[in-house]
């Protein structure tokens, strides 16, 4: 902890962000808020703008995260972060029958926030499917939307192009490639498999609708290229699709004029957890971009 906030301080002085910076914010903020006959937690503590919020990977309640807490407390020092545990996670009251989809995370957030009364705009930080969720926000709520760090996040078209990269079935294949197919197509096909039923292919849908943010800054944080989905894949096929992952890694900055890219040198998808000062380092480059558009 001490060694993270060493780093937090030093990373702030050399961004120029100062807590004082665009000083906001009242009490914290924590508890159980409606968002149409069920409650949704939300978490926020330090004051400033642009607030965080931050949207966590498939299954993970980030209020309750020890990993996603020390990065709050860190961001906390510069501005307001919201933490929120989605439908289902958490002390979140379940969702409603039936499959969900990004939207319904999206509206799920918006209305928490909106019944906590935390203003926006925000910076919207989402690891891995949080991310997709990130990004059907922004495409549905744009005033409310300040810019979008995306930490190793879900591509729309990830699973359609590992899919394109897997070979086809044969008699007396690898069972482990047996195995990578069989998982990417219940994922993209089967919402009743994931722990937050979510279809994967609507939510998708979803995300493309987000064409532009313009000028609103982007933070693209991608794990490293030496990280490898499937253990026990030969690598040839191994490095193929960690390459068409970065390729669509890459592909995030065109979504806006001010968008940057950081890749980790040697952690993995789960960069919250194995690079928490990776992760911290690139929201806060998030909060000077934003502050600085602002100040122009």
């Amino acid at each position: 902890m001490r060694i993270l906030t060493t780093f937090v301080r030093s990373c702030c002085m050399v961004l120029g962000v100062t807590a004082a910076d665009d000083a906001f914010g009242r009490e914290s903020v924590d508890g159980r808020f409606d968002v149409g006959g069920r409650a949704v937690r939300l978490q926020c503590r330090g004051t400033g703008t642009p607030v965080v919020v931050i949207d966590a990977g498939m299954g993970t309640a980030p209020v309750e995260d020890a990993g996603w807490g020390t990065i709050a407390d860190q961001v906390a020092q510069v501005t307001r972060v919201c933490l929120h545990d989605r439908a289902g996670l958490g002390t979140s009251d379940p969702a409603p029958p039936g499959t969900r989809s990004s939207a319904d995370a999206a509206s799920d957030l918006h209305a928490a926030l909106s019944a906590a009364r935390v203003s926006g705009p925000f910076l919207l930080v989402g690891h891995s499917v949080g991310g997709l969720h990130a990004q059907v926000f922004a495409a549905r709520y744009p005033a409310d939307t300040a810019g979008l760090v995306l930490v190793s996040t879900t591509h729309p078209d990830q699973f359609t192009t590992w899919l394109g990269i897997l070979p086809r079935p044969a008699p007396g294949e690898d069972k482990v490639v047996s195995d990578a197919r069989a998982f990417i197509v219940t994922m993209q096909n089967d919402p009743t498999k994931n722990e937050e039923r979510l279809d994967m292919r609507e939510s998708a849908l979803q995300a493309h609708q987000l064409n532009s943010l313009g000028a609103k800054p982007l933070i693209v944080l991608t794990h490293s290229p030496r990280f490898r989905m499937v253990p026990g894949l030969a690598e040839p096929m191994a490095a193929r699709l960690e390459n068409a992952t970065q390729s669509m890694q890459r592909g995030y900055l065109k979504l806006s004029t001010n968008s940057r890219q950081l890749v980790a040198e040697r952690a993995g998808h789960g960069l919250p957890h194995e690079a928490p000062s990776f992760v911290v380092d690139g929201i806060l480059r998030g909060v000077t971009a934003v502050r600085k558009q602002r100040r122009r």
